[in-house]
């Protein structure tokens, strides 16, 4: 059995017994904001948050520095009256606004936050408020009483969570906490804790502002030199710096250690519920007391989302959906925040060839696209969308290339760039952090021989404008490749509204958008690319990965399981494209590429030259 920690805590909250609560649960609640308070926030929001978040989302984790901290400001002008008479000996750090959107959307695992204290002498903690009413059905916080006091652990960027490998088991155990708008929950940064997705038609929104005692002193913990070291910050660190990344730039305050352990299942249950290693017994009860069934029997990951779906597209039991009820449209600034969060789960799966159409031996894959695209020793090329940069390092290795490399998620540019140093390959392989629908504004005109698009291109917010930023940057009789998943066409009118159903599901699970081959064409042709080639991938069926490796992919996160393939409308093609920026000038000789140049070299004795 492990013992209590004890730890030398001031009081912060003025209500004995309150505090007391938080110091031997690890969380207590309390009426904190007023009806105007909630008006007031919920009108800041919608008044300067002009994107539909499409996962969860805190604008505290916004790239806009300045909307980050003005948020931080206006949510802390609200909550400092409603406190000051609430806690004791405290000090606000950074607010934040948190969204948890609708139609089953914004799962959190179980985790615990970021330390930023010395856990061994004081503590920090998180006060978050709801703005609407929450409770299982829209995403209410679930907790795990007294976890924070039963061990210390090192969290932060880079630092794997210690809980990585059962972080879904981890639901069973933790309890959940319904809440009325305007209640404050105030919790241990160390307690466990998570929220299951929102199944509801609107956003939950709600806000969180970090809190400590007066005079404790910040740091953060993070991973940036294969050890886990002790960074000394402020609260300005998290308002106006990357915290990903930046926090490598601060002050050392100690090396801590290279690496702590991992639990398993029955590991935790011994420390953080004084079980053995007998067959769990989880303490988590449905809120429904006339049905006995523990909450995850009933809404576990994986039939939560069947039943969000059943729910938005059943017939019988649903009313027609208006127009405004209708679920926005897929947000090309939210798959940097997907990826942040699902990168490793990706990893786990397939591997850092993060490609849902491949072969059993990926190596064949990546070889095949090689020779796809004619890579030879000295071209320069542009990875669109890399990844972790699995292809671009085995086709660095294999094809003596230099490759840029981008994508739009700040943890694949992270881990981009470790494996690219293990790799041995930084004078080949150069990989940075933005958009690909801008490349203009990071790349040179005319300055790839090639650039590709790995499963990439589907994440397009606009595909058209992002084939005409590749435009600008490729070089005359340069190419791109594209291999994606395309829209399905079908003879069958039947089948048509079940196409259309899957891919909206894989449009929000994904964060995706996948495109119609037929827009895609049009355009490509009225640009003046050339069309090389338009085809499947000319591999052996029997070399290709089993397609349920996505449910692989569902029972780590919850997202989009496919319940039973055999009744399954794949509602997609997978193609790969070929397609050329001509040597020539458009406006000359657009009209005569081809069959005139062939008539010219045929009929009039012109060399290829002479085009």
């Amino acid at each position: 059995m492990v013992e209590k920690l004890i730890f030398n805590t001031s009081q912060i909250v003025s209500n004995l017994e309150k505090d007391n609560a938080l110091a031997n649960e690890g969380y207590t609640i309390f009426p904190c904001l007023e009806d105007s308070d909630l008006k007031s926030l919920h009108d800041y929001y919608f008044q300067f948050q002009k994107d539909q978040p499409n996962h969860f989302y805190a604008t505290a984790h916004s790239p806009d520095f300045t909307f980050r901290n003005q948020a931080s400001d206006f949510i802390k002008g609200i909550v400092e009256p409603r406190v000051k008479n609430i806690l004791c000996n405290y000090r606000l750090l950074g607010g934040s606004y948190v969204v948890k959107p609708g139609n089953g959307m914004g799962i959190l695992q179980a985790h615990q936050d970021w330390n930023l204290v010395d856990e061994e002498k004081q503590r920090s903690y998180n006060l978050w408020i709801p703005l609407v009413d929450v409770n299982v059905e829209n995403g209410a916080v679930f907790v795990l009483p007294s976890s924070h006091s039963k061990t210390i652990s090192y969290r932060g960027p880079g630092i794997p969570s210690i809980f990585k490998s059962i972080e879904q088991k981890i639901w069973a155990y933790l309890t959940p906490i319904p809440m009325k708008a305007g209640q404050g929950l105030l919790y241990d940064h160390a307690l466990i804790h998570g929220s299951p997705p929102n199944q509801t038609m609107n956003n939950r929104l709600g806000i969180v502002i970090g809190v400590v005692n007066k005079g404790v002193e910040l740091q953060i913990f993070g991973n940036d030199t294969g050890h886990i070291n002790s960074y000394a910050c402020d609260e300005n660190f998290f308002l106006s710096k990357n915290t990903l990344t930046d926090f490598a730039q601060l002050p050392i305050k100690s090396r801590l250690l290279k690496a702590q352990k991992e639990f398993d299942l029955n590991e935790f249950r011994e420390t953080y519920l004084n079980l053995g290693s007998t067959s769990p017994q989880p303490i988590l009860q449905n809120p429904n007391n006339n049905d006995k069934r523990t909450f995850f029997e009933k809404y576990t990951l994986k039939n939560i989302i069947a039943e969000v779906n059943y729910r938005l597209f059943s017939k019988t039991t649903q009313q027609p959906v208006t127009e405004k009820q209708k679920p926005e449209p897929p947000v090309k600034k939210d798959v940097a925040t997907f990826y942040n969060e699902q990168t490793d789960n990706f990893l786990k799966v397939y591997g850092n060839v993060i490609q849902a159409f491949r072969t059993k031996d990926v190596s064949v894959l990546l070889n095949y696209q090689m020779e796809a695209m004619g890579l030879k020793p000295g071209i320069h090329i542009l990875d669109a969308g890399c990844g972790v940069c699995g292809p671009a390092i085995h086709f660095a290795k294999n094809s003596d290339v230099t490759i840029e490399a981008i994508t739009i998620s700040e943890v694949q540019k992270v881990k981009s760039e470790q494996a690219i140093k293990e790799n041995q390959l930084s004078d080949k392989i150069k990989v940075i952090r933005g958009d690909y629908h801008h490349l203009e504004n990071h790349y040179p005109k005319n300055n790839f021989d090639v650039i590709y698009f790995l499963e990439s291109f589907g994440h397009a917010n606009d595909h058209l404008k992002v084939l005409d930023s590749a435009w600008g940057v490729l070089k005359p009789g340069g190419l791109i490749y594209i291999k994606d998943l395309f829209r399905k066409k079908t003879i069958q009118p039947s089948i048509e509204l079940g196409i259309e159903k899957e891919i909206q599901n894989i449009n929000r699970a994904y964060h995706y958008n996948v495109p119609d081959l037929n827009s895609i064409l049009d355009h490509i042709r009225g640009k003046g690319y050339i069309l090389s080639s338009l085809k499947t991938i000319d591999i052996p069926l029997q070399d290709f990965e089993n397609l349920t490796i996505s449910n692989d992919f569902q029972e780590l996160t919850g997202i989009n399981k496919i319940e039973n393939l055999r009744e399954y409308i794949f509602p997609i093609d997978f193609f790969e494209l070929k397609i050329i920026k001509p040597n020539f000038e458009i406006t000359a000789g657009n009209s005569r590429y081809f069959l005139q140049n062939m008539y010219f070299m045929q009929i009039e004795n012109w060399k290829e030259k002479d085009l």
